[in-house]
């Protein structure tokens, strides 16, 4: 028998599914699990948007539509684009696909050749490296750490820029950090964008999601780059609608056409009916939004509080999303009943088997010596969870 394609051989079995299929299985045993690893608000998508779907079904909206989506949902999509983020699209200029994933997927196999190579910082998402291998291309992460709340310099940048880079895919507000770069930070990064003509793939679903004062700006809207900008957003986040699939991008035709190429030979038009509940998503009331956003905040704040009466543990407090990415550099090594805990991960299977804590070992997202652990729960839940995190670092700590 042949073997399999050398592309998907080195893209790595997330060891997250690893600790969830454990989780899982001690369910169906009957132990009662705390799972804290959700990129998903907890939250019903709002009832608008439900009956906008319902209706569509009624009208039997059940078919194929435009690949690049419906011209109600595309209009949206630019005003929202205006509106929100002063970026200026025609129809010609945005594409939907399902999720923004796929928008950002299309988007690399669009601009990217072997022998290319991709920057982006560390801590990321989990799915960056291996989207960047399956195209082809080459990852080059530029480390971050606390000390610049996770976010990379416009010096860094500059420094990892060389003749094989292609693109710098930038992501504000950040899964797992929660980071949220501000205009003049982004400003930095640009001029380095514009003197060295590469493009920038802009994740920006996680916008909606932040807290107090701090606000997003989106670096496609400085002209001098808008060109080299490719922006991606998505529903999943913002109004609840992980399930519904709908992504999107905006940038250049010519980048569009390429990108809605890729998408015609994979998927096609995004479902039809979740389409038309993404234009009231839009369209309507942002009340439910707002709703989302203030419990975030709220969660967000006592996570952070019960975190810091951890000793050991270091935190930088999320102003996005609705994560936290703590670090157990203290706590790596120490033995419990003889067991060395060698790294972030040994910490996280100690917590689901001693403790039946569910959290996100760091190393996946490119930081070791951390965890990433989400408050898109109840707060009934993260209170039972953080109950259980005391009580399984004040073991680590003891040794017991």
């Amino acid at each position: 028998m042949k073997s399999q394609s050398l592309k998907v051989q080195q893209i790595e079995k997330s060891r997250t599914a690893i600790l969830t299929g454990l989780a899982n299985q001690m369910q169906r045993e009957g132990i009662d699990v705390i799972a804290l690893t959700a990129g998903e608000p907890d939250f019903p998508t709002p009832t608008h948007v439900k009956q906008a779907a319902i209706k569509a079904i009624e009208e039997n909206f059940t078919h194929y539509t435009a690949l690049e989506g419906i011209p109600e949902l595309i209009d949206a999509i630019a005003e929202k684009f205006k509106s929100d983020n002063n970026l200026y699209f025609d129809r010609s200029q945005i594409l939907v696909s399902c999720g923004a994933k796929q928008s950002i997927f299309n988007t690399l196999q669009a601009l990217c050749n072997p022998g290319d190579e991709v920057i982006f910082q560390a801590p990321h998402w989990v799915t960056y490296p291996s989207m960047v291998k399956l195209v082809g291309a080459t990852p080059r992460i530029i480390e971050a750490n606390e000390e610049t709340r996770f976010k990379v310099t416009a010096k860094q940048l500059r420094k990892a820029i060389n003749t094989k880079t292609k693109v710098f895919l930038f992501n504000s507000p950040a899964n797992p950090t929660g980071t949220v770069y501000s205009q003049g930070e982004i400003e930095e990064l640009a001029e380095v964008v514009r003197q060295t003509g590469i493009y920038v793939i802009s994740d920006e679903v996680y916008e909606k999601i932040i807290f107090n004062d701090v606000k997003h700006f989106s670096i496609g809207s400085i002209k001098q780059i808008k060109d080299q900008v490719i922006t991606v957003n998505g529903v999943s986040k913002a109004y609840a609608m992980t399930g519904w699939r709908i992504g999107y991008l905006g940038a250049t035709e010519e980048i569009v056409r390429a990108a809605a190429k890729v998408q015609g030979q994979v998927t096609s038009n995004p479902n039809s009916i979740a389409q038309r509940a993404a234009v009231t998503a839009l369209n309507g009331s942002q009340d439910d939004v707002g709703i989302m956003v203030n419990e975030f905040r709220k969660r967000r704040d006592f996570v952070v509080e019960q975190l810091s009466k951890i000793s050991g543990l270091e935190v930088v407090p999320p102003q996005g999303a609705f994560y936290v990415f703590p670090s157990v550099k203290v706590f790596v090594g120490n033995r419990v009943n003889g067991k060395l805990m060698r790294d972030e991960e040994d910490i996280c299977r100690f917590l689901l088997e001693n403790e039946h804590l569910v959290i996100v070992p760091g190393a996946p997202f490119g930081g070791k010596k951390h965890f990433r652990m989400s408050f898109a729960c109840s707060m009934k839940e993260l209170e039972e969870g953080m109950k259980r995190l005391r009580s399984g670092f004040k073991k680590i700590a003891e040794g017991y």
